[in-house]
């Protein structure tokens, strides 16, 4: 169940044995006190006999008091009443001897009553007397007592000094009790629940709860939120009427202020069905798991129990795998909506004092939710509390802006280390995961919570075994640091990030180490690059992220370190061209030209193009010097023969104008 079984003995336990000795009238004549190891036996048998017609409880108490103070020297000592100390706000409270009725005043508490039997005559050392006094517990007259067709809630107590109690129960109910214990048995037709004898009844009790198959009544209501429509609906047992509409009223206006404290869209599917039901939710009125659509909230809990119930709708099991994280975070967020709507919030201070040996446990290791802790129920008292005490403490650290942004990087799946991430926001498509303690402290750092959050983790999330596990995070996640660093705006590379999201510190380190090496290979080729005045591939930084300093990555700047270093040599080899070699270029690529298109083959990504493009560029500069000779002699000869031809025609025309002068 998401609310702890309310833990009733403290709010149940009576005036002890030797305080109810106080209002005890005892007539003591002048001398010294008898000295006495206590000062009267009180053995009482209890009878609870349930009648859910009647909507009661009828207790019956056989008393017998024996005095055990013996007189002082020159007097005498004798008691005139008995203390017995019932229940808070029972009624029909009487008493009677075998002589008749006997008077009974009572004190009223806030959790118990004194009801002081006088005595028919002042009882002497040694004496006894015994009485039967009987008194009801109706339904609704304290919020512990609840007798209907539906449920039944009945705290049962013992008395005295030493005492038996039994409870009869109408057959059909299935029932469960906590505290006690109290064995059953079957008598004609009906349930027994006996203790055997009670030692010490000041420190026993016991919480009955029962239920029988029943019928529910629905009350239902649209309420608007950010994300879609709810369609409320409240169950109540038909016999409960007034719970349903009290709770569908306290929902309809929980849900806003619960979703504007939590800052995340409400995704349910379906109506939201809160459905009455027992505090422990048993059989068959179990609570489902948290934060599902249909929530069961027990007949008795609070306004603020409600709330804290609603809040699981956004941090349930599907939020978190660790109870501690969802019990801690609905606690939260359930006080910062009470605060809003004026509900009072309970105390936590089992969780702010110091917990005893048998309740101290590290919150990552607290059980499953809807099972009581095995090794001790306290436990789960304790543990509700410090969950809560620790999210506050939390939240108070970081900000209530920044734990709203952990819950909404947990909510839309943003890997803690994914830098690229932008106002909650992932980077790439991943697949959601409920967060446990380790992916929440990696978020809490991520937004700012330092090394005081790693220390509340480590002191109170953490077992002792995952120290040594803690210590090595911090170096790889040093180490891990550094990394970004140099590895500036290209980011971590996944195989890393995937590693340290894991919590695979050893993995990491090592992947680190070979990153951080690769690293300082691909800064040296960068400065190189900007010498020779070459842009770099994208697909560098791309082989980066996807394989860090491994294999494939490694290859790839292998690959460019020798492209840039066969571009610098050719550019050192192709220089300027005489007139020769330009005679040789004269309507063909010049190989500076060429080059520059290999620099951009290779920014482009194209190596095996750029690295063609520098062979053509040498080939084409080296055919240059050949390529001008054999035009600059065709040339000539082209122009010899030219001027033999005018030498030729300049002859003949010699000849002709002689022979036109004649003519």
């Amino acid at each position: 169940m998401s609310e702890p079984l309310p833990t009733r003995r403290s709010g149940w336990r009576r005036i002890g044995a030797v305080a109810c000795a106080a209002a005890v009238v005892a007539a003591v004549s002048v001398g010294a006190p008898a000295r006495a190891s206590a000062p009267y036996v009180l053995r009482t048998n209890a009878v609870y006999r349930i009648d859910p017609a009647a909507g009661a409880a009828g207790v019956t108490v056989s008393v017998t008091f024996t005095s055990t103070t013996p007189d002082p020297p020159g007097g005498f000592s004798s008691f005139r009443s008995v203390p017995l100390t019932l229940q808070a706000d029972v009624s029909n409270v009487v008493a009677h001897d075998r002589a008749g009725s006997l008077r009974v005043i009572l004190a009223r508490q806030a959790s118990r009553t004194v009801a002081t039997v006088a005595l028919r005559a002042p009882l002497r050392y040694r004496r006894s007397a015994s009485f039967t006094m009987t008194y009801r517990l109706a339904d609704g007259a304290d919020p512990h007592v609840r007798v209907r067709a539906s449920s039944l809630m009945v705290p049962i107590w013992g008395f005295g000094t030493s005492s038996t109690v039994s409870v009869h129960l109408p057959a059909g109910y299935e029932s469960r009790v906590s505290g006690g214990p109290l064995a059953t048995t079957m008598q004609q037709g009906a349930v027994v629940l006996s203790s055997g004898t009670i030692r010490d009844p000041s420190s026993w009790s016991a919480l009955l709860v029962a239920a029988r198959s029943t019928e529910y009544v629905t009350v239902s209501r649209s309420v608007a939120l950010d994300g879609g429509t709810v369609d409320l609906q409240v169950r109540s047992f038909v016999d409960d009427r007034a719970w349903g509409a009290s709770t569908l009223d306290l929902a309809g206006e929980a849900l806003p202020a619960l979703q504007q404290a939590v800052g995340l869209p409400y995704l349910g599917v379906g109506p939201l069905v809160i459905t009455e039901s027992l505090p422990s939710g048993i059989g068959i009125l179990a609570e489902p798991a948290s934060g599902a659509q249909e929530i069961a909230v027990a007949f008795d809990a609070t306004p603020f129990t409600v709330l804290h119930q609603l809040a699981h709708v956004w941090v349930g099991t599907g939020f978190a795998s660790e109870r501690w994280i969802r019990e801690g975070l609905a606690s939260h967020l359930a006080a910062i909506a009470a605060r809003k709507l004026q509900i009072p919030a309970p105390a936590r201070a089992a969780g702010d004092a110091p917990p005893s040996q048998a309740a101290a446990i590290a919150l990552a290791t607290w059980s499953p939710a809807g099972q009581l802790s095995a090794a001790n129920p306290a436990i789960d008292a304790w543990a509700y509390a410090a969950s809560w005490t620790f999210v506050d403490e939390l939240a108070a650290s970081l900000g209530e802006a920044r734990l709203t942004l952990v819950l909404q990087r947990v909510a839309r799946g943003v890997p803690a280390y994914d830098t690229a991430a932008a106002d909650g926001t992932a980077s790439t498509s991943v697949q959601f995961q409920p967060v446990d303690s380790r992916r929440f402290l990696d978020q809490v750092e991520e937004v700012g919570g330092g090394q005081p959050a790693l220390d509340a983790f480590r002191a109170r999330v953490f077992p002792s075994s995952a120290r040594a596990l803690l210590d090595l995070r911090s170096r790889t996640r040093a180490a891990y640091t550094t990394l970004l660093a140099a590895a500036g705006e290209w980011g971590p590379p996944e195989p890393i990030r995937r590693a340290m999201e894991g919590w695979r510190f050893d993995e990491a380190l090592v992947s680190i180490a070979h990153a951080q090496r690769w690293l300082n290979d691909r800064d040296r080729l960068l400065v190189a690059a900007r010498r020779a005045g070459l842009s770099t591939p994208d697909r560098l930084a791309m082989r980066w992220r996807s394989d860090g300093g491994d294999d494939v990555a490694r290859r790839e700047l292998n690959a460019e370190a020798a492209f840039l270093q066969a571009y610098i040599g050719a550019g050192g080899r192709i220089d300027g061209p005489n007139p020769i070699e330009s005679l040789g270029l004269l309507w063909g690529s010049e190989p500076r030209a060429v080059l520059a298109g290999a620099a951009g083959l290779y920014a482009g990504g194209d190596l095996d193009a750029a690295a063609a493009a520098i062979d053509r560029a040498l080939s084409v500069d080296a055919g240059a010097q050949g390529a001008g000779v054999v035009r600059l002699a065709a040339g000539l000869a082209a122009l010899s023969v030219l001027a033999a031809g005018l030498l030729l025609a300049l002859r003949r025309l010699r000849r002709l104008v002689p022979s036109l002068a004649r003519s």
